[in-house]
């Protein structure tokens, strides 16, 4: 495509400099991926490692530059023949850019955007499976995996770079995918990566303390993840629609927002004042069930249906009932979907059940490093009722520190007994991070134990637990590694359990 083309679509961007009859074949913000027919997208940085990557970009041939109007003063753009500026954040640019040499995969695909500090992963995936049980083409793209149809691919960033993003959508599109089940987080919306994507569905789950080493503040985090209804209102798609949670942490301010900002989307609710609601909830260590009530449209009634699933706990029931929510407004066969949730794979690292040989105890394997995941983990353990909770759990290293004092609290709370051990110290001290995880429990509280070695740990953890009991192991869920200083090797809780477990039957 001719530069003098991208300029009539895409008006925000103006050539500075060169000739706007070059074409371009496609745009990267990752300068080692550029040849010479691409385009490069200059990210946000610091200027001496902003002037690295423009020198990598330019030794690899490449001609074209997209740069913010602040970046204008780089020296090392005077490499470069064909110079583009934004006054829009460069990130939002790129998404658009990506999207248009992509040929505007996202506007043949019905994409279903979620977005919240918890429940993405699970939320996406039950709305995969559900779509797989009803002989639908579908893919999913999260932080576990990337799945198209029976196809496995590694997942990355929990939401890919908008030039990956949509190559792989375009991918997708190629091999027949209608439905791509997408968590959208918080630094991939305000980041831009999926700036241009043209989104039929955008579902909210909960806001709740995360990622403040890179958002700061929790305005700046809620301002992100609100972004994903300005993507729906912008979306050219037809029957879109949003979802909200309205009874959790954020819900009542995201409802409000939405309404000041008189989107003209339809937005729909899930909660007790909502289009949809749950209640009477059962949980047992065999699965749950609920009734589902949605209110009719233009009619006075309320449509009740009973609901079964074989996922555990509360928050599982939460993120089906979602899911039931989201397969309705998409026009997915009512029963169908009932009889799907019935039976769901469990969502790896998500209340990942590890039994003991005889049945007689379990471990619960969970994704949990945040205040809200852990107590929502903890006490749907508790509903259970067992006659031993032993939680064992860490904190990431070069993250949000102010969440370790109070994730010790609640495990405190909920927990017979608590072992604070290693998640991903990264370069972290791993004691330090223990003993500001341990500052958070109250004074003469005893009933824990500090173990650094995450191995250890976990043996230490199965031999204190007791007939019917559970074992929560929060933290890494899904991951298969460790990282240690600057060093990633493996490790992975479940199997850690499973020859835990062995040990202790023999």
């Amino acid at each position: 495509m001719k530069l003098s083309e991208i300029l009539k679509k895409i008006p925000e961007i103006k050539l500075v400099t060169g000739d706007p009859n070059k074409d371009i074949q496609y745009v990267w913000a990752d300068s080692r991926k550029v040849t010479n027919s691409d385009g490069f997208v200059l990210p946000e940085g610091k200027p001496e490692v902003l002037e690295s990557y423009l020198k990598m970009a330019n030794e690899l041939g490449c001609q074209i530059v997209f740069v913010s109007k602040r970046q204008l003063k780089l020296k090392a753009l005077a490499l470069f023949p064909i110079i583009l500026e934004s006054e829009e954040p460069i990130g939002d640019i790129h998404g658009k850019l990506a999207s248009l040499l992509a040929g505007y995969p996202s506007k043949k695909l019905k994409i279903i955007g979620i977005t919240g500090t918890n429940g993405k992963t699970s939320l996406t995936f039950i709305l995969f499976h559900i779509a797989r049980k009803l002989g639908k083409k579908a893919a999913l793209i999260g932080t576990v995996q990337i799945q198209i149809f029976d196809r496995i691919l590694e997942s990355g960033y929990t939401t890919p770079d908008a030039s990956s993003l949509n190559l792989l959508l375009k991918e997708m599109l190629d091999e027949g995918v209608e439905y791509v089940f997408m968590e959208m987080s918080s630094h991939g919306l305000k980041l831009g990566r999926v700036a241009g994507i043209e989104i039929t569905c955008a579902g909210f789950t909960n806001l709740t303390q995360d990622h403040l080493d890179f958002h700061e503040t929790m305005e700046d985090y809620f301002e992100s993840k609100f972004k994903i209804f300005q993507l729906l209102e912008q979306s050219s798609v037809k029957n879109k629609f949003g979802l909200v949670a309205g009874d959790v942490s954020f819900g009542e301010q995201m409802i409000q927002k939405i309404r000041d900002t008189k989107l003209k989307t339809p937005i729909y609710i899930l909660g007790k004042s909502g289009e949809f609601h749950y209640s009477n909830t059962k949980l047992s260590l065999l699965g749950s069930e609920y009734r589902f009530h949605k209110k009719e449209k233009n009619l006075p009634f309320i449509e009740v249906r009973s609901v079964k699933t074989n996922l555990l706990g509360n928050f599982n029931v939460f993120n089906t009932a979602f899911a039931l929510s989201i397969a309705y407004e998409l026009g997915f066969p009512w029963e169908e979907v009932v009889t799907a949730i019935a039976e769901i794979p469990t969502v790896p690292g998500r209340f990942h059940v590890v039994p003991y040989p005889d049945r007689s105890r379990i471990a619960v394997v969970d994704y949990a490093h945040t205040p809200d995941a852990l107590e929502n983990i903890l006490k749907s353990c508790v509903e259970i009722r067992p006659k031993q909770l032993i939680c064992l759990f860490g904190c990431g290293g070069d993250r949000d520190r102010t969440k370790r004092p109070q994730m010790a609290k609640i495990a405190e709370t909920f927990s017979d007994f608590v072992i604070l051990t290693s998640d991903n110290p990264r370069t972290e001290n791993p004691e330090s991070i223990l003993d500001e995880i341990e500052a958070g429990f109250s004074r003469g509280f005893k009933r824990y134990e500090k173990i650094t070695d995450r191995r250890v740990a976990i043996d230490r953890a199965v031999s204190l637990l007791e007939k019917d009991g559970i074992l929560v192991v929060a933290g890494k869920g899904h991951e298969t590694y460790q990282i240690i200083g600057k060093e990633k090797t493996k490790f992975v809780d479940f199997e850690e359990i499973e020859k835990a477990f062995l040990k202790l039957n023999t």
